[in-house]
């Protein structure tokens, strides 16, 4: 499940009945001004969201559909679409190693490492469907009879006292982004659609 961020061109009919161009092809510089901004903004929202969690590159390429254009302009319809993944990410994925005798050491943001005392990591019997695993490896908690944690919200029970752990999805984090990249995404969108507009010129 993913929910969009959408890059679009909004009052072109305006600007097509200003000018003595034919409307194709102002429909088809706004088309690849939106694209070409929609794979700016893609990779921009990669950089910042790694700057927030320890994702790599590759974790968040494009190709890997965890954070990816679902949607292309097209002549008819001027809107493009960049998702993030909604499945929340296993803290298994953020491991750093194991601590002594017990526990897991954990950098969720970069640069700062957290130990777990009581985790420990452990190979789930199937893909999760409902979790983003790394290898298939969760980082567990079995929790002491009548105990409750804080954040429990961030647990997955898998049976009795035991449960998986784990951090943001991509979603949030690129929600979180999102509304900062706007501002310079509007600007690029304007200055590429008129730099394509000057080509007619």
């Amino acid at each position: 499940m993913t929910r969009p961020y959408i890059v679009a061109v909004e009052g072109i009919s305006d600007t097509i009945a200003s000018l003595e161009e034919m409307p194709a092809a102002i429909q088809r510089y706004a088309r690849m001004a939106i694209n070409t901004t929609t794979k700016k903004t893609r990779t921009a929202a990669s950089r910042k969201i790694r700057e927030q969690v320890n994702f790599t590159a590759g974790y968040l390429s494009d190709a890997a559909g965890r954070l990816s254009i679902t949607q292309q302009a097209t002549d008819g319809n001027l809107e493009a679409r960049i998702s993030g993944r909604f499945r929340p990410t296993s803290l298994a994925r953020f491991a750093s190693g194991a601590v002594g005798r017990g526990g897991v050491r954990v950098q969720v943001n970069p640069g700062s490492t957290q130990r777990m005392g009581r985790a420990f990591l452990m190979r789930l019997r199937a893909g999760r469907a409902n979790i983003e695993t790394k290898s298939n490896l969760g980082l567990a908690i079995r929790l002491k009879p009548g105990e409750h944690v804080e954040n429990k919200h961030r647990m997955v029970p898998v049976t009795g006292n035991l449960y998986l752990l784990y951090g943001p999805s991509v979603d949030q984090i690129f929600r979180f982004v999102a509304d900062e990249l706007a501002p310079d995404t509007g600007d690029d969108l304007e200055a590429e659609f008129l730099r394509l507009i000057d080509r007619m010129n």
